[in-house]
């Protein structure tokens, strides 16, 4: 009996399984759409909170000082993306802060950032000073984090094998633990990519004419790195791990056991970005938006249910492994007794 079941057969995780039975189980739950429907309505018919008018005068007086130290070659460059850079705050919704990463609601509005809908212009508020834009940011990133927290532990629940009833208890403490989860996030965040950017950005500036190679190898140097925590923030909701324990778990369960992961999110973004272009083909002035937002919803609400049912069944795996290599390390001591 012990010979047949070490002699059973453990496979990691497949690809095409994980994500028809994601899209499955939303399908059975069609209701957690209305998480993304509702924030995509928000962004598409609620107000414009913008700061234009506070960054547009700070950012020209930097062009004007800039235009004393740096080349002219340089100068060039940034005269060319300046109407880029206006346009990008004209369209900036501070409300797009509700859309917090890595724990949040998915959004397709975010991408579009309309300016108009079928019943007109969205009514633009314009925020004139620094401490009420903090604020407001703060409170929508915060409100974010707890909506988004709340999406994922209802589709980690219709995704477990044993799928119990979501207790208050257990909601504050997924709600605590993602709150902290997100300020770790952040604190790495700034740690790796500030200092990176302040080097290619140097990089580019004396040395422009190697354009967007710098920060081609930037990008493969952080999808190197943060491969391992693709599934930092399941242990939380699937596992009922703490922050520290779920980025670690993330880390040993993706580098020693599931080195296909990388093969998962590609399939997941390609998948997820290249719908998103189809449901954004009508205009935002046009109620056919409507079929995106649904489409939307649906489809990111399948691919992260799909990522929940393929971290479960990667740790099933990496259990039965690590359960079998213990039992190769006790076995030879067990023989000579």
């Amino acid at each position: 009996m012990e010979k047949s079941a070490n002699s059973q057969v453990v496979t990691p995780p497949k690809l095409i399984p994980s994500f028809v039975a994601g899209f499955n189980a939303v399908a059975n739950h069609v209701y957690l759409i209305i998480f993304p429907m509702l924030l995509d309505l928000l962004f598409w018919f609620g107000p414009l909170v913008r700061v234009k008018e506070l960054v547009q005068p700070i950012f020209e007086r930097s062009l004007q000082e800039m235009a004393n130290v740096y080349p002219p070659e340089t100068l060039d460059l940034l005269q060319t993306s300046k109407e880029a850079i206006l346009q990008f705050f004209n369209q900036l919704n501070l409300l797009f802060a509700f859309r917090s990463y890595p724990v949040g609601i998915p959004s397709l509005m975010v991408g579009i950032a309309p300016l108009n809908n079928p019943l007109g212009n969205l009514v633009v508020m314009e925020i004139t000073d620094f401490p009420t834009a903090l604020l407001l940011l703060l409170v929508c990133l915060v409100l974010g984090v707890i909506c988004g927290g709340l999406f994922f532990g209802f589709i980690a629940r219709i995704t477990a094998t044993k799928n119990g009833r979501l207790g208050f208890s257990e909601i504050l403490s997924q709600m605590k633990h993602v709150l902290i989860y997100f300020i770790l996030v952040l604190f790495m965040a700034i740690g790796i990519l500030l200092p990176s950017l302040c080097l290619i950005s140097s990089i580019t500036i004396f040395l422009p004419s190697l354009g967007s190679i710098p920060y081609f190898v930037l990008g493969v140097i952080l999808v190197w790195i943060l491969l391992p925590f693709a599934f930092s923030v399941h242990g939380i909701f699937a596992g009922h791990l703490t922050p520290i324990n779920s980025i670690s778990t993330s880390f040993r369960l993706v580098r020693k056991y599931l080195p296909g992961t990388g093969m998962f999110l590609l399939v997941a973004i390609l998948l997820s970005q290249g719908l998103d272009m189809l449901w954004s083909t009508p205009a935002t002035n046009n109620w056919l938006t409507i079929v995106g937002i649904v489409g939307h919803a649906f489809i990111s609400s399948g691919i992260l249910a799909a990522s929940f049912i393929y971290y479960s069944k990667g740790m099933e795996f990496m259990r039965e492994m690590m359960r079998r290599e213990a039992a190769k390390k006790d076995l030879p001591q067990a023989t000579l007794n």
